[in-house]
């Protein structure tokens, strides 16, 4: 692995912290220049939120997005529903989105109620312009956490000294291990990373041997949200770790698949819990908004 940094005879003195805030800001800011040309146009991007039911990490994830427009300029117009909502009346609501010239991006917030049964023949009448969260077929917009997974990776890049002489190099030279192949994450992440041309293994629950395969990797991006996931007995010396999943603690604080503590001096560079992929991943949605905008209304990012 290029550009093993804080070593000394195989062994890291510290870790380095990936500042997913960092990274945020320095994107928002990059966005906030667009939104300004484009409301100088008469436009101001906007993204319509449908939540259904009233599960707390998704109202936590849509403050998110609210604070993240805000800063850029950009609207959310929020849509909260009962747990109890009609299929015909979400369908309805997603038409109307649908039509309004003024709204640049649609989301239904998953997960969605089991009561509701199966809505992704729901979920698939969102315009395929406006699917900004880039679940659709064929959708012209990659999914935000896949765009975040490889921002994090080019900071990696720049943040370790790395030999190669360029980003793609050095990410075909890496031996990637993706954990969970769930369609919000794992899966989305796996073909962005096809896409680059990486050498890719994935775990899932009928693995064989996936400590092995953790011990042999030297980029390990983790979608469980578990405790214990990526112990330091598996992790490379100087690898990077990168933390997608997340869950709460007896106390109500948020974590990572990877115990902090314990892998900091093992790993070279790793993602906090919080902090670290979740800022991200919302600028990357905020960057797909503008995107959206700018396909219907003119321009481009």
């Amino acid at each position: 692995m290029g550009g093993c940094v804080n070593c000394e005879f195989g062994i890291l003195t510290h870790s380095m912290i990936i500042d997913g805030k960092l990274l945020a800001q320095s994107l928002l800011s990059g966005l906030s220049e667009h939104v300004a040309t484009l409301k100088i146009k008469g436009h101001t991007p906007t993204l319509a939120v449908i939540l259904v039911g009233d599960d707390p990490a998704s109202l936590a994830y849509i403050r998110q997005k609210q604070k993240a427009a805000e800063q850029i300029g950009a609207r959310v117009v929020f849509s909260h529903q009962p747990a109890t909502i009609n299929r015909d009346v979400l369908r309805t609501l997603i038409e109307t989105y649908n039509a309004d010239s003024t709204v640049d991006g649609l989301i239904v917030q998953r997960p969605v109620p089991d009561l509701l049964g199966d809505v992704s023949d729901i979920l698939n009448t969102i315009s395929k312009n406006k699917d900004v969260d880039g679940f659709l077929p064929d959708s012209p917009f990659d999914v935000p956490i896949s765009l975040a997974v490889g921002e994090i990776l080019q900071n990696a890049y720049t943040l370790t000294g790395a030999s190669e002489k360029n980003y793609e190099e050095w990410l075909r030279h890496q031996r990637i291990t993706v954990i969970g192949r769930g369609e919000t994450a794992g899966a989305p992440i796996l073909r962005y990373l096809e896409k680059q041309d990486c050498t890719t293994s994935v775990i899932h629950t009928a693995s064989v041997h996936p400590e092995t395969i953790m011990k042999q990797s030297d980029i390990i991006i983790s979608c469980v949200g578990a405790a214990g996931i990526v112990p330091a007995s598996v992790v490379k010396p100087g690898a990077i770790l990168i933390s997608v999943g997340l869950w709460r603690d007896a106390e109500g604080k948020l974590r990572g698949d990877y115990d902090e503590h314990e892998i900091a001096g093992v790993a070279l560079c790793y993602t906090p819990t919080p902090g670290g992929v979740g800022p991200v991943n919302v600028s990357c949605l905020m960057q797909n908004l503008i995107k959206a905008c700018m396909m219907t209304k003119g321009g481009r990012i």
